[in-house]
């Protein structure tokens, strides 16, 4: 459609959802009788050609594809008041991510809307697509028949002005080699598709997957499931049916030294999991706390003219990317400190340490402007001074400073 038509076909738009950290937002509308799916650019990016343009790829990408558990791109609009904006199907139900949190999946419907996931991620990379954002966010779950349906492929949005803890969580699901910028292939969704996994064990909802998404989540791809079809496999088949019987065998025989010990050793070994993701997750802090000279440079004040503040956006998306593989595990519960609280504390102090880095260069340049003004202000005020310190010099140039604005 040309940019200077608009669109009059969709009507009684009403809010859906405005991304926390990213470009878009969403709302529902009618179209001809039916309700559809609207997703835009938030009004201050509309006119980014960049988001602009990212926004026309994810159409061309979905629209591209047919497949019943992934949501269809009608089309690609402009609407008044909003710009361009992809039309979807509108899915009557809810988020994975909202079952979950209020428990209202029965195990077997969990391992249904798992493997429908596995059918809409297999169809993807038969078309060479990499979904890349998968999270239960965007697995819809159909109210009618609970099919699952996956939703707003690409690489995830990262707005640098977003809030740094929001960003961190938001990347809970992200592969670490997309996290990096590093080349990525169908085995960034398995990753993705085993946190999914851990969060729905993490709640108690079905544990019985958990085998598989440790093979999922492993952090260098080559050690995960070569392709979705051996994931889809060891879902369906859940745990092997002779491990169980012989556990099961094990347990009753032993259960009373189970009961004792069993509940220890897990705790233990869930410890010693914690305790080297702190000690990684330190070691990869200090290295960034050491980076605060260099960041000083980078950003050194050149000008009276320029402000304290500073905006160190790029740096810090880049600090939240290595920092996220470790966030979204509850080490605080095990008696460690939170990892969460930490990062966040250190993105402040980062930035702290900068403005106290520019502060110091704007003394610096106060103090020498003062030292070589000619105006009669600053030769009263040096007047006095007799082998000042720079501290005196310091005061006597804010002093003249405040007098000459």
């Amino acid at each position: 459609m040309s940019e200077s038509n608009f669109s009059t076909e969709y009507t009684n738009l009403r809010p859906l959802h405005t991304s926390s950290y990213g470009n878009s937002r969403l709302f529902t509308a009618q179209n001809n009788g039916r309700k559809v799916v609207i997703k835009a650019l938030k009004a201050d990016r509309a006119d980014n050609a960049q988001c602009r343009a990212s926004l026309r790829s994810e159409y061309d990408v979905t629209a591209s594809l047919d497949n019943k558990f992934i949501r269809k791109a009608i089309d690609f609009v402009r609407i008044e008041g909003l710009g361009d904006c992809i039309v979807f199907e509108y899915i009557d139900g809810k988020s994975l991510a909202e079952h979950v949190r209020v428990g209202t999946l029965t195990e077997k419907q969990v391992k249904n809307v798992l493997v429908d996931v596995c059918d809409g991620l297999s169809y993807l990379h038969r078309n060479n697509v990499v979904h890349c954002n998968l999270k239960p966010e965007n697995v819809i779950v159909t109210a009618a028949d609970c099919r699952a349906k996956l939703i707003d492929l690409g690489i995830p949005e990262t707005d640098p002005d977003a809030d740094r803890e929001l960003l961190i969580k938001e990347m809970e699901f992200t592969a670490p080699e997309i996290i990096k910028g590093e080349s990525f292939d169908n085995r960034a969704d398995i990753f993705s598709l085993g946190k999914i996994m851990e969060f729905i064990g993490e709640r108690n909802i079905s544990k019985q997957f958990l085998h598989v998404a440790t093979h999922c989540t492993q952090f260098s791809k080559e050690q995960r499931y070569d392709n979705i079809a051996e994931v889809r496999s060891a879902i369906s088949k859940g745990h092997p049916t002779v491990k169980v019987i012989v556990l099961a065998l094990v347990l009753v025989a032993l259960a009373a030294l189970a009961y004792i010990y069993v509940p220890k050793i897990a705790a233990n070994v869930d410890k010693e999991r914690a305790a080297r993701r702190v000690a990684e997750f330190n070691r990869e802090l200090e290295k960034m706390q050491n980076e605060l000279p260099e960041l000083c440079e980078k950003y050194e004040l050149k000008s009276l003219s320029e402000p304290i503040a500073v905006d160190w956006s790029d740096d810090s998306v880049r600090y939240m990317q290595g920092l996220s593989q470790y966030i979204g595990h509850d080490e605080a519960a095990l008696g460690f400190e939170d990892i969460s609280a930490k990062a966040i504390r250190f993105f402040k102090q980062q930035r702290a340490g900068i403005e106290k880095c520019r502060q110091n260069d704007f003394n610096r340049l106060l103090v020498s402007e003062f030292e070589n003004a000619n105006d009669s202000l600053a030769v009263a005020l040096r007047t006095p001074l007799v082998d000042p310190t720079d501290e005196q010099l310091l005061i006597e140039a804010e002093k003249w400073l405040q007098q000459m604005k």
